[in-house]
């Protein structure tokens, strides 16, 4: 379309804008005339007489339209007996109202547009069509004055602006924020907290938005923000004790640039924190987040002391110290509880486990499970040796080795462990068939580290015709006699409390030839005992029982 071809005989184009957003729609024009203001987009065009324009408003409007509330709320309803759903289009909805950009508002009394591009270029648009329009009418009917003529005029045209709140949307972000991480952290022990997380989370976004918003507002407007019910509470204070309020908005020059000591420091602090909390989310682990506690905190303290300068000495003093104060009442939790979320867990060094071109040892299953990001962990082994050498040929009888190492930073007692231990053993024996014939000795020894031990050995004779736990077994004859070692141990500088578990088969029995029918082969076995074999083998027995106080303590890299 030619828009000239719309003009009249007397009208001028003096200035045309492309690619602005109207309406909350993209590649959008305006064109300025002499006479009126063309706005239009891709599917409509408006033609503006500029003396038909009511007001100009500058500010911040809803970046999308109030048509998708049509959307959210009917869907809010639909959905209101599912729970994550329900909040998530109320979200929405109220998302939909605080996520704002720059705008300038042409309104006429039939309608108004929102015009939204960089905000210069508002601004110029606003000066543009002010010094070629006439605004509005005096009561009396005569002309307000025309923009280009206000600088003669001895009226007065000042307007007195108070600023939005910022401190209340910031601090309820921050603790929704504070709160969205608490259902985090319970949720890594295994408790469903996600849709907590994602409440929590979508407030304290939309609350940091509006403080954008309002923070934005503000320096538009060139105007302080009102000051929060704390602070007026605090202000309430000092004026009742006759003490003099000085406020706190120390700057200095950087580069050209004035830096605010206090929000510096806030920026900075903010920074660590969430830097913490990327590294903590990413490696499931609570010491980035405590360290960037730790250095974050302090900065920003020291950013809300300075900003008090200048001020008298005393008071300078007292504010220093309570900041110091604050410090350690937040730090020195953090360093205390930093060495709890270390990794702990435990290894048998490779040496002795050679497979089966050494001694036959190997490791088969491993499993390490971290709870509360660190706070607590378990790790499980287990290692086989199944009895032959790198050929097939016998290498003694199979044994089985399962090692388990508890991490939690509270005092467990071994000795509670090991009667756990010798419960186990015997709800063991009852499941697999093994007789605990008996209990042969328990005592007590240190292992390579240097920790004391305690345990329990027991021989037993095998019911079944095998021994082991689900896959990880070995098929045995009736009679085999078999030897169980439980063992355990505390590790107080790592937090670990170690159990362990070895099952070694000793001697078998040579089985009587089986007709296939069970009462006949059982009346041979009552008549014609199962024999021993002539020989008993310890050798993997013996191996099993030097290996555990091999274990050795540490954390993983």
């Amino acid at each position: 379309m030619d828009l000239t071809e719309k003009f009249l005989p007397s009208e001028k184009l003096l200035k045309k804008y492309e690619n602005i957003t109207v309406d909350n729609k993209r590649n959008g024009s305006l064109f300025l005339t002499n006479l009126r203001v063309f706005v239009g987009n891709q599917f409509n065009l408006w033609d503006i007489p500029c003396e038909n324009i009511d007001y100009l408003e500058r500010g911040f409007v809803p970046r999308f339209s109030a048509w998708w509330q049509l959307l959210f709320i009917p869907l809010s309803l639909i959905f209101i007996s599912n729970l994550v759903l329900f909040f998530l289009f109320v979200l929405l909805s109220v998302a939909r109202q605080y996520i704002k950009v720059n705008a300038l508002t042409i309104g006429t009394h039939a309608r108004k547009w929102n015009i939204c591009a960089d905000p210069e270029i508002l601004d110029q648009i606003a000066i543009d069509i002010r010094l070629n329009s006439l605004v509005g009418n005096k009561r009396d009917g005569k002309l307000i004055l025309e923009a280009e003529n206000i600088d003669d005029s001895d009226e007065d045209l000042s307007l007195t602006l108070i600023g939005e709140n910022e401190s209340g949307p910031l601090k309820i972000a921050w603790m929704t924020s504070i709160f969205a991480f608490l259902a985090y952290y319970i949720g890594s022990f295994g408790v469903g907290t996600g849709f907590w997380v994602f409440l929590f989370s979508a407030m304290a976004f939309c609350f940091f938005v509006v403080h954008r918003d309002r923070k934005k507002s503000n320096e538009f407007r060139d105007v302080e923000p009102i000051d929060g019910w704390i602070q007026q509470g605090w202000y309430f204070v000092l004026g009742k004790l006759n003490i003099e309020i000085i406020e706190a908005k120390w700057t200095f020059k950087l580069w050209g640039t004035n830096i605010r000591i206090r929000r510096a420091g806030y920026i900075l602090c903010s920074g660590f924190l969430f830097l913490g909390l990327l590294i903590t989310v990413a490696s499931s682990n609570m010491i980035p987040l405590l360290l960037g506690i730790t250095i974050g905190v302090p900065i920003y303290l020291i950013g809300r002391a300075l900003s008090g300068i200048p001020r008298p000495w005393k008071r300078m003093a007292l504010r220093s110290t309570t900041c110091f104060a604050i410090a350690i009442i937040v730090v020195l939790p953090c360093l205390i509880l930093m060495p709890l979320y270390n990794s702990a867990t435990v290894k048998l060094p490779g040496e002795f486990v050679q497979g089966d071109s050494g001694n036959g040892w190997k490791r088969v299953m491993s499993q390490h499970d971290e709870y509360g990001l660190g706070f607590a962990s378990t790790s499980f082994f287990l290692y086989l040796d199944d009895g032959k050498d790198s050929e097939g040929e016998s290498d003694g009888y199979p044994a089985m080795l399962f090692v388990i190492a508890i991490k939690v930073p509270i005092d467990l007692d071994e000795r509670d462990a090991l009667d756990e231990l010798d419960r186990q053993f015997h709800e063991m024996s009852l499941e697999q068939e093994i007789e605990l014939n008996t209990h042969i000795e328990d005592g007590q020894r240190t292992t390579k580290q240097g920790y004391s031990t305690q345990y329990v050995i027991y021989n037993g004779t095998a019911k079944s015709e095998r021994i082991g736990f689900e896959d990880v077994g070995y098929n045995v004859t009736q009679g085999a006699e078999t030897r169980y070692i439980g063992e355990v141990w505390k590790a107080p500088e790592y937090n670990l409390l170690v159990v362990s578990m070895g099952i070694a088969i000793i001697s078998s029995e040579e089985v009587n030839d089986q007709t296939g029918v069970g009462p006949i082969d059982d009346l041979v076995d009552d008549l014609i005992p199962n024999k021993p074999t002539e020989t008993t083998d310890t050798k993997n027995w013996n191996e099993l029982y030097d290996l555990i106080p091999e274990i050795v303590c540490l954390q993983p890299n």
